[in-house]
């Protein structure tokens, strides 16, 4: 159930109801204390609800800033805004305004509201929470993914199930050859093959991460990526900006790939880059996703 909250549908769709039993709460709240002390009242209850109303707001704060974290915060803003209120609301203000002509049914759909809005509340902030510590222990990869073969390994790490091989007590002396060389003037010094040389690459390939196996085509022109609006969009990984980085494509199929100012950068074969032509081979990694160039 605490996956479910990878679908950004479902939370908007929750905020959507909290908002609705606060807005019902209110409503009724206010009415009440209309009928009782007019314009005194209204104000009185206004000022009572604004800590519940307040919690609600962040709540919309944080869906459109798009981050758990302040998910979380938003929810608990919610729970303790309602826990300012309840006092006032139903302990302080309740008995008196039940005894108006319409105070019982006005007091019962101010409960119905109140509670409804705090439990959904509550509901979500211990969801985002465990979300949040799963996430951590899972570097950002679902269980699914997470449970999935090491494709690739780490630079340097030794695959497992592979042990060293025997040495020998003793190695034979390696013959020295103590002649001088003979050079030629005139013979130029070796060169080293190169590492990597850019060349044209014709798509992306998940290795690691939540997006192993998935292939995103690279056709000439700019592919912007991200976790909102991106042509690669990669919405399930917490530790991607919403506009991270773009990749550029010639005419001929040279691909370079730009940081658009993204907040954990974005790496080339383990360095960070801010701007690097790619070449066959490379490996990309964005937020927790790691990616071939083929």
């Amino acid at each position: 159930m605490v996956y479910l909250l990878y679908n950004k549908i479902l939370l908007r769709v929750l905020v959507v109801l909290t908002g609705i039993g606060v807005g019902v709460a209110t409503w009724h709240y206010v009415a009440l204390s209309s009928q009782k002390l007019a314009a005194a009242g209204v104000r009185d209850a206004l000022a009572i609800v604004s800590f519940f109303v307040a919690g609600w707001l962040v709540m919309v704060i944080a869906e459109v800033v798009d981050n758990h974290y302040i998910r979380a915060f938003a929810c608990l803003c919610v729970i303790l805004g309602g826990i300012v209120s309840y006092k006032w609301i139903f302990l302080v203000d309740g008995p008196k305004l039940a005894e108006l002509e319409t105070g019982a049914a006005g007091m019962r759909m101010t409960g119905a509201g109140f509670w409804a809005a705090l439990g959904i509340a509550l509901l979500m902030f211990i969801l985002l929470v465990i979300r949040l510590v799963l996430d951590k222990a899972n570097a950002g990869r679902r269980p699914t993914a997470a449970a999935a073969p090491q494709v690739n390994v780490p630079l340097g790490a030794k695959p497992e199930g592979l042990g060293e091989k025997p040495r020998p007590d003793a190695l034979p002396p390696i013959p020295l050859d103590d002649q001088p060389l003979a050079v030629s003037e005139t013979a130029a010094p070796p060169l080293s093959a190169p590492i990597r040389q850019a060349g044209p690459v014709a798509k992306l390939v998940g290795i690691g991460g939540m997006y192993l196996g998935t292939e995103y085509e690279l056709t000439p022109g700019e592919h912007s990526i991200g976790r909102q609006d991106a042509d690669l969009l990669l919405a399930d990984d917490n530790q991607v900006s919403r506009n991270h980085a773009r990749i550029t494509v010639s005419a001929d199929g040279l691909a370079t790939l730009s940081d658009a100012g993204s907040t954990n950068g974005c790496f080339v074969n383990n360095q960070r880059v801010q701007s690097m032509e790619l070449a066959p081979g490379d490996v990309i990694r964005i937020g927790t996703s790691q990616f071939k160039a083929e």
